[in-house]
């Protein structure tokens, strides 16, 4: 059986998640723990600080617009946002 070469997928670690989306989501899962431990005890507080982590790693690790992962149209607007504007007047012939 010949299996295509030509097919550009990303290969699936677990849970569906492609390598660098479980990154994502481990890290910001990861970090919201830590936030969560290191402060003081108030409970509201605790989960106040360490759930946007949280939600930032799974925003960035799970969710699919148009078949690109969410971090890359955050990249892309990113580099569209910060990009070297020129203003060119005159002949361009």
């Amino acid at each position: 059986m010949k299996v295509p070469q030509h097919l550009d997928l990303e290969d699936v670690v677990a849970w569906g998640l492609g390598a660098s989306d479980l990154v994502c989501v481990v890290v910001g899962v990861a970090v919201g723990w830590w936030l969560y431990v290191a402060l003081p005890d108030p409970f509201p507080l605790r989960v106040g600080v360490a759930a946007p982590a949280v939600i930032a790693g799974f925003a960035f690790g799970i969710p699919r617009v148009g078949g690109r992962a969410f971090r890359e149209w955050v990249w892309l607007a990113a580099v569209y946002v910060l990009r070297a504007r020129v203003l060119v007047t005159g002949d361009l012939g």
